[in-house]
């Protein structure tokens, strides 16, 4: 008897170890989450809406744009500390580099929303140039496998302003702001 209460108290205490271990995922593939102390914060959601503009007379200056309603993003956090974001990915056991699939964007605020600017151009009465610039907004970021599913996105602090994360080519983001 006295054997075996230690060894169902050593028994029980890893089992409660091992349930401690399994870390929360999100639960469908392509939704961010930041990751803080364990727990899953979700992010706004948002879907670009294409926009194109033009301003100026025989000499115009053109731009298309991925909008985002509102200035602010609810989802709000500090500028001072590192931030680590969780996303499932059905390529979290691959070899496919996560830098291929996912980024962080800074976004431009305006008065009523926040915009990436994802071509521009100039046009004049002779000619016209425009150029698409696919790495827009895109800051550094470091990955790693977490949990089962899913790949962690960790960043420094940021500056204030509003981000987003999201699929390289995506309209649909999830949008964060720093304070």
């Amino acid at each position: 008897m006295k054997l075996l209460t230690p060894l169902a108290i050593v028994t029980l205490c890893s089992l409660a170890g091992v349930a401690q271990e399994t870390l929360s995922e999100p639960e469908f593939a392509d939704v961010f989450f930041r990751l803080d102390a364990g727990k899953l914060v979700p992010l706004e959601r948002q879907t670009a809406a294409i926009q194109g503009k033009a301003s100026g007379f025989i000499i115009m200056s053109t731009k298309a744009v991925s909008e985002f309603q509102g200035a602010k993003s609810p989802v709000r956090f500090s500028s001072e500390q590192s931030l680590d974001f969780v996303v499932r990915s059905p390529l979290a056991s691959s070899t496919v580099d996560p830098s291929t699939l996912y980024v962080l964007r800074k976004l431009n605020s305006k008065k009523k929303s926040r915009e990436l600017v994802i071509m521009a151009g100039h046009v004049t009465p002779v000619g016209g140039s425009t150029k698409t610039n696919l790495a827009q907004g895109v800051l550094p970021v470091t990955f790693a496998r977490y949990g089962a599913s899913s790949i962690k996105m960790s960043t420094g602090p940021l500056p204030p302003g509003e981000y987003a994360a999201s699929r390289l080519y995506a309209q649909t983001v999830f949008c964060f702001g720093v304070d």
